[in-house]
């Protein structure tokens, strides 16, 4: 399946990224054991990320609220 993407576009880099990534992994022989953890991981990051933000924005909308009543 071949994309066609804008060169230098949002969507190229991202594929040409994820490429580069995947061959590392190839070029090192990475086991598939590897290459799960490293993506539960990544992803793993991004929650943690995303829920201290939360957290943060919350804690903030609770302190408006507040001032409010």
């Amino acid at each position: 399946m071949i994309m066609d993407y804008k060169p230098y576009s949002m969507e190229w880099s991202r594929r040409r990224y994820l490429a580069e990534a995947i061959q590392q992994y190839f070029d090192t022989d990475a086991s598939l054991d590897v290459v799960l953890d490293d993506i539960v991981g990544v992803l793993e990051e991004n929650v943690e990320h995303h829920k201290s933000r939360a957290e943060r924005f919350q804690e903030v909308l609770n302190g408006v609220k507040s001032l409010h009543k």
